[in-house]
């Protein structure tokens, strides 16, 4: 009986219940003074940070295959057939993202997943017919195209934009990675805790734990697990 005394107060609420419910409010409130103290410009950025948190959550879930909790799509510039796209939770996708996915005849469903606490930056260009796969964590600077199809082009007679798109191949990004700014990543896979530098064009895979620069990418470091260091990779 003691015990419980200890555990539970006079309304049976949980003491420890109680504590929780108190860290939370004194989180709002400390949320709330810092956003009065911050300036005219930064309060109308969270404003609209909030929106766009709101809108993911509440009209985009609607529409895509899965959005998980703490996601947000802040401004996108176009979003097509995203009932075909998979969002992870606590990922943060930046301004003029655009996000498609298209069905070819007689091929399998396309599959599009950005998963857990990545970021996503300004105007990506994410493209799939196959299969993207962003792994957990990865991190996208501004610019960034990752496509796992192409135009054809071999009928001379007719304008590129009116033949057909082929998958030249999957694309998956491996955890813990960062895509450089302007950096095209083209049907193939790319290692965990890989640095892709900018301008980058990768069209060949990328082993874990590499840094890879240059059109196309090639590796010029790798990570050295005995000593811990990022030695260059001679040409």
């Amino acid at each position: 009986m003691a015990n419980s005394v200890a555990v539970n107060g006079n309304d049976g609420t949980s003491i420890g219940m109680r504590e929780e419910a108190c860290t939370r409010r004194m989180g709002i409130l400390d949320r709330l003074r810092r956003f009065w103290g911050c300036s005219l410009l930064e309060k109308n950025e969270s404003i609209a940070d909030f929106y766009w948190f709101c809108k993911t959550q509440l009209y985009y879930r609607r529409f895509f295959r899965h959005i998980g909790t703490r996601s947000k799509l802040l401004a996108p510039l176009r979003l097509k057939n995203v009932h075909h796209i998979s969002i992870g939770d606590n990922v943060l996708v930046n301004k003029h993202a655009f996000l498609l996915t298209v069905a070819l005849p007689g091929r399998p469903i396309p599959r599009l997943a950005i998963n857990d606490g990545c970021v996503i930056g300004h105007m990506n260009h994410i493209t799939c017919v196959n299969e993207v796969s962003i792994g957990i964590k990865v991190l996208t600077a501004d610019g960034v195209h990752i496509s796992d199809n192409s135009h054809m082009f071999m009928d001379s007679t007719r304008a590129i934009v009116d033949q057909s798109i082929e998958s030249k191949g999957k694309v998956s990004i491996g955890e813990g990675s960062w895509i450089g700014e302007n950096a095209s990543v083209l049907s193939c896979n790319i290692g965990k805790h890989c640095v892709i530098g900018a301008n980058a064009v990768v069209i060949t895979d990328i082993p874990d734990y590499c840094v890879a620069v240059g059109i196309p990418a090639r590796v010029v470091r790798r990570f050295n697990q005995l000593t811990g260091s990022w030695d260059r990779v001679r040409a």
